[in-house]
């Protein structure tokens, strides 16, 4: 069973919000923009304490600056459905049976809701209910016994940094016998791994888990325990480096086919150390829902992806948020999705499990994940044909006075994967585009294609495209004001009647055409904003408009 589905309305910072989880999800969006408020949700609910949550009237969402607005109403309806056909049929699954609803794909789900209102006294009341696939309420009478099984099944683990980490109860430090009951069992857990020959020698192994526990130590000891602050001191040593090493050794040989006993050692592994740390003791038949938040908090990147892969060959459902770049490179943009907030909502954008075919997959994995990962965090891309615009568009649009870094805008380069796989990824992750293009036979192509993709709608078009009146950049800037730069750096004086192709050329074969473009953009921050081409500084002003649609 994991939670396929949470729709919230009216809790803390998300007014609305309808999300579908896979078994990992990175979730990304700008502050303010409903990540924290999830994750709060999820953890409140699902909480392994033994008493289930009641609202508070800080729960109730409010507009933002109008605390007196704040709404009176609020619920959240979680999803729940089993792995395959016939799971919910198990044995840890039969308290449930109550509460299983068959849907018409064949899989059995759970509806489990909680509403809350505030009443006019001030006063919070919180209802729990179970509905059916209508969404209508199932006549029980154990609703709080349900519920508090199915948090004990599906109870959420939140890792976040240890600055960050507030225990929910003052005695979560574990006591003596309890440090040596886990010393034992982590050398017994070490000993199973190394059952089986393998290149590992005991030592290695060893380090490899003390990397492990640095790991957990970071997300959840205590800023305030001089004693962990110690503990980890001490292993700031000249073999940490190697530790981490050592770490991703094992998390390599887990990740061989066939070891699934080394995956629910892991688990065992890691529920012992969570344990050891204070959290609440979990059911025997627990599948946690493990929440990361922000993992690249102070980890080298290095450390990052060992910590990564670490967490990812756990076998339990993840919800991540990341600020990081570095993470979204290693992470596939099927388990990406976007909130965005839109309007009086938080709009979720993902490809999903069925993602993109397979050459447009290949592609955007290349020019998007591992080269430019962090235009996934991007409001708008402007999309061009090559370098040289790069260069030009930040520059000329920098000296308009539009700071396209702050203003969420991404200038990438199509013509190495394609400008169709980019538009159709941007438009499912909810990324707002324009597409600049060439005069030139390979630009009318380009620009045929923008139209196709917005049905030849004149208003879609005047949105996402701008052609240039001329071949290429070169051309147009030449044409508008900008000859006497080419026959400068062409060393052609501009009294000599030549055909501009030859003096751009002359010009190019002289300076690369990325070098010439800033020649020409330098030359246009000398003249000042009149000298820009208006064609340009209508597409900058449109993009900033896309952009900030976005935004608001």
């Amino acid at each position: 069973m994991f939670l396929e589905r949470v729709e919230i309305v009216g809790f803390r910072g998300i007014n609305r919000l309808s999300l579908m989880l896979e078994h990992n999800n990175v979730l990304i969006g700008e502050n303010a923009w409903g990540k924290s408020s999830l994750l709060d949700a999820l953890t409140l609910i699902l909480s392994p304490e033994p008493s289930l949550y009641s609202f508070t009237r800080h729960d109730f969402w409010f507009p933002p600056g109008d605390i007196n607005g704040r709404e009176r109403h609020l619920h959240i309806i979680l999803t729940f459905r089993e792995s395959a056909p016939g799971h919910y049929q198990g044995r840890r699954y039969r308290p449930l049976n109550a509460v299983w609803v068959k849907s018409d794909d064949g899989y059995q789900r759970i509806f489990y809701r909680l509403e809350g209102g505030l009443t006019e006294e001030g006063s919070v009341i919180t209802l729990r209910s179970f509905l059916n696939e209508q969404g209508q309420e199932l006549g029980l009478e154990n609703i709080d016994e349900l519920a508090h099984r199915l948090t004990l099944l599906n109870p959420v683990l939140r890792l976040r940094d240890a600055r960050f980490m507030r225990r929910i109860h003052d005695n979560g430090i574990p006591s003596q016998p309890e440090v040596e009951a886990t010393a034992r069992q982590l050398d017994f857990m070490a000993r199973e791994l190394v059952a089986h020959p393998q290149n590992l020698t005991d030592s290695q192994l060893r380090q490899g888990l003390s990397a492990m526990v640095q790991l957990l130590e970071h997300y959840f000891s205590e800023q305030s325990s001089v004693q962990a602050r110690q503990r980890l001191m001490r292993r700031r040593s000249h073999d940490e480096q190697r530790s981490w090493r050592y770490l991703d050794l094992i998390n390599r040989m887990i990740d061989r086919p066939g070891t699934r006993s080394y995956r629910i050692i892991l688990l065992g592994l890691f529920s012992t150390l969570l344990q050891a740390k204070g959290s609440a003791a979990l059911d025997r038949d627990a599948r946690p829902l493990l929440l990361v938040e922000d993992p690249e908090t102070r980890l080298h990147p290095i450390m990052l992806s060992v910590a990564w892969n670490l967490l990812n060959l756990l076998p339990l459902q993840k919800v991540t948020t990341t600020n990081s770049g570095e993470l979204l490179s290693l992470t596939p943009v099927e388990q990406v999705c976007r909130l965005v907030r839109d309007g009086g909502k938080v709009v979720a954008w993902r490809l999903g499990p069925s993602g993109m075919n397979a050459e447009d997959s290949r592609r955007i994995a290349f020019h998007i994940r591992f080269n430019r990962p962090s235009s996934l965090f991007a409001r708008c891309w402007l999309l061009v044909e090559g370098e040289t615009e790069v260069w030009v568009m930040n520059e000329l649009a920098r000296q308009c006075g539009h700071h396209f870094d702050a203003e969420g805008i991404k200038v990438i380069e199509f013509a190495q994967s394609g400008l169709k796989p980019l538009v159709k990824f941007a438009r499912r992750m909810g990324i707002e585009w324009h597409v600049l293009v060439d005069g030139d036979e390979a630009g009318k192509k380009y620009a045929a294609t923008v139209r196709s993709l917005v049905n030849n709608d004149a208003a879609e078009e005047r949105e996402h495209l701008t052609a240039l009146p001329a071949l290429d950049m070169e051309h147009f800037m030449y044409r508008e004001g900008f000859a006497d730069v080419y026959h400068r750096i062409a060393q052609i004086p501009e009294n000599i009647h030549i055909k501009p192709r030859r003096v751009i050329v002359k010009a190019i074969h002289r300076a690369s055409k990325p070098d010439l473009a800033i020649e020409v953009a330098m030359e246009a921050g000398k003249r000042g904003v009149e000298s820009i081409p208006p064609l340009l500084r209508k597409m900058f002003s449109r993009v900033i408009w896309l952009a900030r649609g976005r935004a608001d």
